[in-house]
């Protein structure tokens, strides 16, 4: 293990940037220095390393298998740094770099995520955002910082953890054009009568429209469930499916598929979208810029 303290952490920065930019050239234009440089800041790290890291290539340089296996967790350790000794300075998001991890369903994927990117490319066009699935081990990724954050209807309150709900929306009922169950206005008794399609993220039967039966002591036909929110509206478009899900869902659907909507024929609470991120990011400023953001553009939705 080479010797942290006497390891110079430009260098390491100098490589980090290398890395994510794909040339000597770029990262040398990106730090505002000359590319022999950054070239001789390589040749440094090569040397307390004893590894090449990055090595000529067909279409350029190629990362080695050391190189590559540092990249991710530096450029962590890196962002966790430049936390610790922030300061209150302004924060500047037409000039940021920063990547964003968010755990969530495909609903975000499928029905935010288009509207997303596209404010973010007026108002913070350096801001990365990449979306992984909601998992078990999503709290542990948050304390090390893999997942910056978490968005859903629900999260169990944890030590270390901050939620902020985002908005509510209601469910609606989807079905193909011309469903005859529509016909009229959709009443309990053809809600209850038709078969239903149920999105069931955990694969596990029942739900919150289930729940609510339950307490009237009466139960729906669900035929079907799939894991995913994105197919399940073009699977009630070439179907005589009743499908029960948030209008979001629907909204982004019907830019592709011919559905109809009605209100659901029980009481249903709307759904709450929270936005959850660990406290040691409470004071970083791409953070608290991204969770103002995201309140911001909920409120242009």
């Amino acid at each position: 293990m080479p010797d942290l303290g006497a390891l110079d952490l430009n260098l390491l920065y100098a490589f980090a940037v290398v890395m994510e930019e794909g040339s000597v050239t770029a990262a040398a234009k990106r730090l505002g220095v000359t590319q022999p440089a950054i070239s001789h800041k390589l040749r440094r790290l090569r040397e307390a390393l004893d590894d090449e890291l990055l090595v000529t290539g067909g279409t350029g340089l190629v990362p080695t298998a050391r190189a590559v296996a540092m990249a991710k967790p530096l450029r962590l350790a890196l962002q966790n740094l430049a936390t610790a000794v922030a300061d209150d300075e302004p924060f500047d998001p037409q000039s940021v770099e920063h990547e964003f991890v968010i755990s969530t369903a495909d609903l975000f994927e499928f029905a935010v995520l288009p509207q997303i990117l596209e404010f973010l490319h007026a108002e913070a066009p350096g801001i990365r955002i990449a979306v992984v699935s909601r998992r078990r081990d999503m709290l542990e990724g948050m304390r090390q910082g893999t997942i910056h954050f978490a968005m859903g209807p629900s999260f169990p309150a944890h030590p270390g953890l901050r939620q902020s709900k985002l908005t509510e929306e209601p469910f609606v009922v989807m079905a193909r054009k011309r469903h005859p169950a529509f016909r009229g206005g959709l009443t309990l008794e053809r809600y209850l009568e038709a078969e239903h399609l149920l999105i069931a993220p955990e694969g596990m039967p029942g739900g919150i429209v289930d729940r609510v039966l339950a307490t009237q002591e009466r139960s729906r036909r669900v035929v079907s469930r799939v894991g995913h929110f994105a197919p399940a509206p073009f699977l009630v478009a070439d179907s005589d499916l009743l499908l029960t899900a948030p209008r979001s869902l629907a909204v982004a659907a019907a830019r592709y598929v011919e559905i109809s909507t009605r209100p659901v024929p029980l009481p249903l609470s709307p759904t709450p979208t929270m936005l959850v991120w660990h406290e040691r990011f409470d004071r970083d400023p791409a953070h608290r810029w991204f969770r103002d953001a995201a309140r911001r553009f909920v409120a242009l939705t």
